[in-house]
């Protein structure tokens, strides 16, 4: 089957490649995202009661499932950095150990009355600074792998019609004692999302490829064409987004046309490390109490364990 006539394939949107129609986008948007101010490649419609693709699906981006919304998650959860980010902090912590002890021993064979004592005094200098930088970024890449969130859900009521997600306390190299993580939970209203698919290019190597982003936007309710939220969902798509828009359908399906949490035969996403962030009692009661177990939303699927 051609790639044209596989319904995986079946978008129902045309590319966009434009300025955004609808939004606006402020300095303080700009700064909290790559996305602020990009052309979307493609753009939903406002009305979510037409089908953007032919199929739906999760995409393994499902994190869970309650009695009136299910969670799904973003690009973040998708990368397996752990092992990456371990290594590199122990190889930089490894320089950092290294660069101390030299500057131990310079700094113990200081001697005003030595003739190499201003050289003796440079090192000192020149390994405590790197001895301390190396160890700011062994401990910098030891956060990124085990002291962030494994991911960072979005909650689709359609009880309440609202989406709610968590805001990003972004990780800085020099505040070693900080942690990346996420901040105070906001939630919005499912109508006035805007959906939009971004393509960005990456440097991989000694080629250039495009990957691409699901993302929802939301305005600022003082000014409705200025953006104020921009959230993405699901994962990082490589050189198309067709795929990547079936699971905006499959989100709209459950918000719009009572359709399944789950499709059959798909699983729940439990990728990544770390913990996952827990909404507050208030929207977990919301959406109609605690998740159901992975058993049971497999068993929705039609899997059987």
């Amino acid at each position: 089957m051609s790639r044209a006539n596989h319904p995986d394939y079946d978008i129902r949107l045309p590319q966009w490649n434009a300025p955004d129609p609808h939004f606006e986008f402020v300095e303080r948007t700009r700064k909290k995202t790559l996305l602020g101010g990009t052309a979307p490649w493609r753009v939903a419609p406002r009305e979510k009661r037409e089908s953007v693709h032919g199929e739906a699906s999760s995409c393994d981006s499902l994190l869970s499932v309650h009695a009136d919304a299910i969670v799904v998650g973003a690009p973040a959860g998708t990368s397996e950095i752990g092992f990456m980010m371990g290594l590199y902090a122990v190889l930089i912590g490894f320089a950092a150990c290294m660069f101390g002890w030299g500057a131990v021993e310079a700094i113990a064979t200081l001697d005003p009355n030595q003739a190499d004592h201003a050289l003796n005094l440079s090192m000192a200098v020149v390994s405590t600074i790197a001895a301390l930088f190396f160890l700011v970024a062994a401990l910098f890449f030891f956060r990124v792998g085990f002291l962030t969130p494994r991911d960072l859900p979005v909650l689709f009521n359609r009880k309440t019609r609202e989406v709610s997600f968590f805001t990003v306390i972004p990780m800085r190299f020099w505040t070693f004692w900080q942690c990346a993580g996420v901040g105070e939970v906001k939630t919005y209203r499912w109508d006035d999302a805007h959906a939009r698919s971004y393509r960005l290019s990456e440097l991989t190597g000694e080629t250039m490829r495009s990957s691409y982003l699901l993302a929802l936007l939301w305005g600022d309710p003082q000014q409705a064409r200025q953006c104020k939220e921009i959230v993405t969902i699901g994962y990082k798509g490589w050189w198309e987004d067709e795929l990547l828009w079936r699971l905006y359908e499959h989100i709209r399906r459950y918000m719009e046309e009572d359709g399944p949490p789950i499709q059959s035969g798909e699983r729940l996403r439990r990728s990544g490390t770390g913990q996952l962030p827990q909404f507050p009692p208030e929207v977990i009661a919301a959406a109609g109490g605690p998740a159901l177990s992975e058993q049971t939303v497999h068993g929705l699927a039609g899997i059987r364990e």
